[in-house]
């Protein structure tokens, strides 16, 4: 045993090559598992982004989903029942600038001073006032039936109320 030299990890000897039809196999499935593998990665860093914006409605509200459209209409008061007749009832975060300016771009397509002057002439034509505003939405959304606001994913609480669209972070 003694001039015997070890095999293993350590030993001075090389290893053998993987099979000819090893390495073929190798060749096709390592690229396509690492593809999946980012593919998976992606997705899941996009679905959980704590930065998304997620638009929220009360339990009572029958709708599961809302197009970006039929919420702008909601939020600028030009629609105020929801498809099933309830009434619409949307808040405004006050607790939060960057947050409130976010969705003002994304949803409402209008800057700080647009919206302002939106509200004033519909104001001096005899029309509502712009939607109320609250500290903590998720709550309120949660007390009012009818009620749709807006929240990072990050302040979420899964079951108190229901997501039915999400403005991904940075898009």
């Amino acid at each position: 045993m003694q001039g015997r030299k070890k095999e293993g990890l350590f030993s001075m000897k090389p290893r053998r090559a993987y099979p000819r039809s090893q390495q073929k196999v190798l060749a096709v499935f390592l690229p396509l598992i690492a593809l999946i593998w980012a593919s998976i990665s992606a997705d899941a860093a996009s679905a959980e982004n704590p930065n998304d914006i997620l638009i929220i409605v009360n339990r009572s509200v029958k709708a599961n989903k809302i197009e970006i459209d039929e919420l702008k209409d909601i939020f600028l008061k030009k629609r105020t029942n929801w498809s099933s007749g309830e009434r619409a009832v949307p808040l405004n975060v006050a607790s939060d600038p960057k947050l409130r300016e976010e969705f003002r771009a994304s949803v409402l397509n209008m800057s700080a001073t647009e919206e302002k002057r939106y509200w004033q002439t519909r104001k001096i034509k005899g029309g509502d006032g712009e939607p109320a505003e609250f500290g903590n939405v998720l709550k309120a959304v949660y007390k009012l039936h009818g009620a749709v606001s807006y929240i990072y994913r990050s302040d979420y609480k899964e079951g108190i109320v229901k997501v039915v669209f999400v403005l991904e972070a940075g898009k």
